[in-house]
């Protein structure tokens, strides 16, 4: 399956990319259809100063953070491909078009190899003297760093299951023009069964430097109110 934004995925090689070059600077166009991007663990506190947060309804659930309230519209991207100005923009989304994909022992960078990404004439290049150019080497890093969060965020979410934690929520929101939104098929942090944990399970969340997680997906929720507000604003433009 395809990953979200990515069309085309690529690896990025000499033979087929030495003379491309990378359009500087993409906007977020790319993002404007998404409703929702995943997050990792340590961006959970981050994103949720702007975002609610929720979990995939799937055997393996994934943070999400919540850009919109109708498919295939994201309330932070405007129509120059602006993202809101000010508002956390998730890794995920920083990382396009760059992916890495993983082959037995091997790990290369790919690319979303498709026009609107790459040029043969406009743009950074790739290689430099036949060797990968500072932007490649930048994006391996990035690329990296982000695998490694999204690493780190499978421990955390196999305890929430663990412990019973997530619950399947519906958000239902007033929209300015008096209509109620309805979303469904995700879950989140059950406030009530999180109080009632023991002391010590308590205290192994806060050892292992997940609260901070747990009370920003909760007071999040707050944030529902804020997107029907950037949807009425919307609207009313």
């Amino acid at each position: 399956m395809t990953p979200l934004f990515y069309q085309n995925v690529s690896p990025i090689t000499f033979a087929k990319h030495g003379a491309m070059r990378l359009r500087t600077p993409l906007d977020f166009r790319f993002a404007s259809g998404a409703n929702a991007v995943p997050l990792t663990l340590s961006e959970i506190p981050l994103a949720a100063q702007w975002y609610p947060i929720a979990f995939t309804a799937e055997a393996r659930p994934r943070p999400l953070a919540i850009l919109g309230l109708r498919d295939g519209e994201n309330l932070f991207v405007d129509g120059k491909g602006r993202w809101r100005e000010g508002a956390y923009v998730p890794s995920y989304v920083r990382r396009y078009p760059f992916l890495l994909a993983q082959d037995g022992e091997m790990i290369a960078l790919c690319i979303d190899d498709q026009p609107e990404v790459l040029s043969d004439t406009f743009g950074t290049p790739l290689f430099e003297n036949e060797g990968p150019s500072a932007i490649l080497d930048s994006a391996m890093a990035f690329c990296r760093s982000a695998q490694a969060a999204e690493r780190a965020t499978t421990p955390f979410i196999a305890r929430l299951l663990e412990l019973d934690l997530l619950e399947s929520r519906t958000a239902v929101v007033d929209v300015p023009d008096g209509v109620k939104v309805s979303l469904s098929g995700f879950l989140t942090i059950d406030e009530s069964r999180f109080r009632t944990l023991s002391d010590e399970v308590f205290l192994d969340l806060r050892r292992r430097g997940w609260l901070a997680a747990v009370y920003a997906q909760i007071q999040a929720t707050l944030n529902w109110g804020r997107l029907a507000d950037r949807l009425g604003d919307r609207q009313a433009a």
